[in-house]
């Protein structure tokens, strides 16, 4: 692993920031290169133990606890006492949507507004991080019952649709590693709680193209979402039209895959 410079990239479906260049600081500092090393394991894996830590960085037991519950005590970690691991915390998410948002947004927002003014429904765009999925921008329809902005919104990727997309884009053995047990938290009763169960569903989605979401994040939406792909095929983020559960019909459903699709084609058209 280089450490000089930063470049954005992508990987197995998310934006990350990784090092580029392999000349060393011509003045290191053991503490803060410990701590950003330990930064970059998080970004590559869901959580982290102290034993872990310790062996990838080649430091102490001790001094591995110490940089976490650092990270803890500034929300760049949160601490799972039963699986005795370390996962994102929510000042880590914060700081990745911020690197995100502008650029993503500022590229899509046209193409967002012209969905809504088509599909007359809410659209949404959210990224992958981990097991999580963030709602990164949205622009609402104008109808007076409609699903409004979850800007800002964490939620597990299993129960939103754009969550689903961006986890079908990724390897079974990928998936696997993000969700070591078969048992997966869900949201509401209608959520996706086991690994089984998911990974049926994400095969399913690699078929038809496309995921749906009814009522598995909130109890009264339905929403349908298809992921922008980078020039090199890995995608970079979803977007997702949503609505209340009483409207949607299959040829809602039809009509609005199709809508997106075409959306997500002028999206990935800006950047080849």
């Amino acid at each position: 692993m280089t450490r000089n410079g930063h470049t954005s990239a992508l990987r197995d479906g998310e934006i990350v920031t990784e090092s580029a260049g392999s000349a060393e600081p011509k003045h290191p500092i053991g503490s803060v290169d410990n701590a950003i090393r330990l930064l970059l394991l998080l970004r590559d894996r869901p959580s982290i133990r102290v034993s872990e830590a310790s062996e990838e960085l080649g430091v102490a037991q001790s001094t591995a606890h110490r940089l976490l519950a650092m990270f803890e005590h500034y929300g760049l970690v949160q601490k799972n006492a039963q699986a005795k691991s370390y996962a994102p915390g929510p000042t880590l998410l914060t700081l990745g949507l911020s690197v995100v948002r502008h650029d993503l947004r500022a590229q899509l927002r046209p193409i967002i507004r012209s969905l809504v003014e088509l599909a007359d429904e809410t659209c949404s765009m959210l990224a992958l991080e981990g097991v999580d999925t963030i709602f990164l921008d949205a622009v609402e329809c104008d109808r007076p019952v409609r699903t409004t902005s979850r800007v800002g919104l964490v939620r597990p990727a299993n129960c939103t649709s754009g969550g689903k997309a961006l986890l079908a884009e990724l390897s079974t053995e990928e998936i696997l590693r993000r969700y070591p047990r078969e048992e997966i938290p869900g949201v509401t009763e209608f959520s996706i709680r086991s690994r089984t169960a998911l990974l049926a569903e994400l095969a399913h989605i690699r078929e038809i193209g496309y995921a749906v979401g009814n009522r598995e994040n909130e109890p009264d939406i339905w929403a349908i979402a298809r992921v922008v792909h980078a020039p090199d095929g890995t995608g970079v983020c979803a977007l997702s039209l949503s609505c209340p559960v009483q409207r949607h019909t299959p040829e809602k459903e039809a009509e609005l895959a199709a809508l997106l699709a075409g959306a997500v084609a002028r999206a990935e058209a800006l950047s080849r």
